[in-house]
């Protein structure tokens, strides 16, 4: 799939995309790092030609949106895992 045909999606059918792609090579799927904003989780799927990110709140994905292999928000994922966390533990999105 394309990445302007994964964007043009609804909200389950991208979710059901990223859900029915084969696991890496890893076993663990195609999950690749997760952020936060505030209370919101953004994770990020790899979709083998694009990356897409996956917004939640309160456990509940709101919106998924496909990126670039190189766009910048990658950068986002990067600094955020450099920065120092006393307090936060991962919790499932699911």
């Amino acid at each position: 799939m394309f990445l302007f045909e994964f964007n043009n999606l609804d909200l389950e059918d991208k979710r059901d995309y990223i859900n029915e792609l084969p696991p890496t090579s890893d076993e663990k799927g195609r999950f690749v790092t997760f952020r936060k904003e505030g209370d919101m989780y953004i994770s990020l799927w790899d979709c083998d030609t694009f990356f897409a990110e996956m917004y939640a709140l309160n456990k509940k994905v709101f919106k998924i949106e496909g990126i670039e292999l190189t766009d910048d928000r990658i950068n986002l994922y990067i600094d955020w895992l450099l920065e120092p966390k006393d307090d936060l533990k991962y919790q499932s999105l699911d």
